[in-house]
């Protein structure tokens, strides 16, 4: 009976422990890549902002830990306004969905 735990927490050690490091890499093999363009649309309540950027509309999702810049302070998203340019330092996941790590509000004047 002990024989049989040993080799089933052997087996399962085994399968599992690949998947765990193959995720972890997933991760930390992601390129940050960084736009420039107008935000065209900001939704608050879904941490989504749109940009238009010379190749096109793109969504961005805005988490917790997302850094957002106004004029070299930190802001939150309801600082940024529809119609300023950006520049945004995010990720792109393989679905295709980009989170934001820093943007950096490129307007003129912002206090």
């Amino acid at each position: 009976m002990f024989k049989h735990k040993v080799i089933t927490y052997i087996l399962l050690t085994a399968v599992l422990a690949p998947s765990g490091a193959y995720c972890q890499e997933r991760v930390e093999n992601q390129q940050m890549r960084t736009i420039s363009g107008t935000i065209t649309k900001i939704d608050t309540v879904g941490n989504i902002i749109n940009v238009q950027t010379d190749t096109g509309e793109m969504a961005f999702s805005v988490s917790d830990h997302a850094r957002i810049v106004r004029n070299t302070h930190d802001a939150g998203l309801l600082d940024i306004k529809e119609g300023d340019p950006v520049t945004i330092q995010y990720t792109s996941a393989s679905l295709g969905k980009n989170s934001i790590l820093r943007l950096v509000d490129n307007k003129p004047g912002n206090e």
